[in-house]
């Protein structure tokens, strides 16, 4: 009798020590892009506050010679996610592969016309390079101080990014 009530214990101590990792890991529909950042990891927290929200290293493909803006990934590697840095604060978070998606759902192969669908008032502006190809569609915050941004061509989107103004309105990278 003693051992069953041994194992019981153990058993309940177990289970209270998973729900209670549970309750502070997100749920996968919280690991969306939104005008905040994506899932856990929000525009404006440091690298190591990032690293930490997101329990993985963040890593650069090479050497950082602009601590004023770089890219870091995760490692390991999530295919087409990158965080732009800018004096160790993640202030953008960009997607150029398929599998991420906005909270909406939208995403890398989504097409110009389910954008403008799902959000009616998303503003539509000529890409710099390759319109009248290709146009940037925005969603903007209420505060306009944040915005998600897709880049399409030919109809589709390529990539799309979540930051911060002034960067979230960058065209090539960290300019």
């Amino acid at each position: 009798m003693t051992l069953l009530v041994s194992r019981a214990i153990l058993i309940a101590a177990a289970l209270s020590f998973v729900n209670a990792i549970g309750a502070n890991v997100a749920s996968a529909d919280d690991w969306r892009i939104t005008t905040a950042g994506y899932g856990p990891v929000k525009i404006g927290m440091s690298v190591d506050e990032a690293a930490q929200a997101l329990g993985v290293k963040l890593v650069s493909d090479g050497p950082i010679d602009e601590p004023e803006c770089h890219y870091l990934r995760p490692e390991p590697e999530v295919e087409g996610l990158w965080f732009m840095i800018s004096n160790d604060r993640v202030v953008r978070v960009e997607v150029n592969a398929r599998g991420i998606t906005t909270k909406s759902g939208l995403g890398v192969g989504d097409s110009e016309a389910h954008l403008k669908e799902a959000w009616p008032t998303i503003e539509v502006t000529p890409h710099k390079y390759v319109a009248p190809d290709g146009n940037y569609l925005t969603i903007w915050a209420r505060d306009r101080k944040s915005a998600v941004r897709f880049e399409t061509l030919q109809g589709e989107v390529t990539s799309f990014y979540a930051g911060r103004v002034p960067e979230v309105e960058y065209v090539e990278g960290c300019s």
